[in-house]
């Protein structure tokens, strides 16, 4: 699962019209993956790094809208964060500006998920 390619599968599975028992299972699954995955408690914050170029870094907040990252390692579902490299880096901050800035790391794509989930199993109970 992925906090962005992830969020369109899923919506996609929710507007089918009857679907099998295989589908309501794995819809079920991704909306328990998009719960346990939620980040609360952390927003974008732009700002002008030392070399006069436009950043962002991520900061606690109080009341914000739930997040999710881009990817979760697998086996601990922990957001991480790469260079063209690839290798693994656990903080934001610890990939270069190109990729930090030109890649959407955090979305909040999931909130649409779980919206329309309700709505679904409001939907398929009535059946």
């Amino acid at each position: 699962m992925s906090g962005q390619e992830s969020d369109n599968i899923v919506l996609l599975l929710l507007s089918l019209p009857s679907p099998s028992e295989r589908i309501i299972n794995s819809i079920e699954g991704s909306i328990e993956w998009f719960k346990r995955s939620e980040i609360k408690g952390l927003q974008k914050e732009f700002f002008t790094n030392s070399d006069g170029k436009k950043d962002y870094r991520m900061v606690p907040c109080e009341n914000c809208p739930p997040l999710w990252a881009r990817f979760y390692d697998l086996e601990t579902n922990r957001p991480f964060f790469c260079d063209r490299d690839g290798v693994k880096r656990y903080d934001l901050s610890e990939i270069g500006i190109e990729r930090r800035t030109g890649y959407s790391w955090y979305n909040s794509d999931g909130s649409k998920v779980l919206q329309k989930y309700e709505q679904w199993k409001k939907k398929l109970d009535k059946k």
